[in-house]
């Protein structure tokens, strides 16, 4: 195994460890020493790629948003329910981070997720900024509703429910 392999694999067990471990310990209990134990790797290599336990939700949570922009960038900005669809399915996806997250006090990653602040800025139009926000805003308030009570609904069923409210 080379050095990038290797460095993979130590961050792989070091996030599935600590996912693990925030189901049944709070986030806050949870120590560097335990977690490295758990994931079997040294904490010199912990602290090679991390510094703290919330550095390794939000690499994770940026690894995901990048995917997902990936997903959606030939998509047609202006087909909002393909946009919804497409996120909500890919939050669907990914249901035992997201929830992981939520059940541990972290919504702020979850927001941070959603709430994309590059496509909003000083240079736009003030009615474009507002509604991006607003947009951003509705759609985090939505998964995080949706997170809450366990994601259970298909993007379709949540699409369905909006458009005949």
């Amino acid at each position: 195994m080379n050095n990038q392999e290797k460095n993979t694999y130590v961050r792989n067990q070091i996030l599935t460890t600590l996912l693990e471990m925030m189901k049944t310990e709070s986030f806050n209990s949870i120590t560097i020493s335990d977690l490295v134990a758990k994931a079997e790797v040294g904490r010199a290599s912990f602290y090679r790629n991390y510094r703290t336990k919330e550095d390794v939700l939000r690499e994770e949570a940026e690894r995901l948003k990048k995917e997902l922009k990936s997903i959606r960038k030939n998509d047609n900005p202006y087909d909002v329910r393909l946009i919804l669809i497409r996120t909500l399915d890919f939050y669907k996806l990914h249901t035992d981070f997201y929830i992981t997250l939520y059940n541990s006090g972290l919504k702020q990653m979850i927001q941070d997720s959603i709430v994309d602040e590059s496509l909003i800025s000083d240079n736009q139009p003030a009615p474009l900024a507002y509604t991006a926000s607003a947009f951003s805003y509705l759609i985090y308030g939505w998964i995080i509703e949706w997170i809450r009570r366990g994601m259970k609904e298909t993007s379709d069923e949540l699409i369905a429910m909006f458009e005949n409210s």
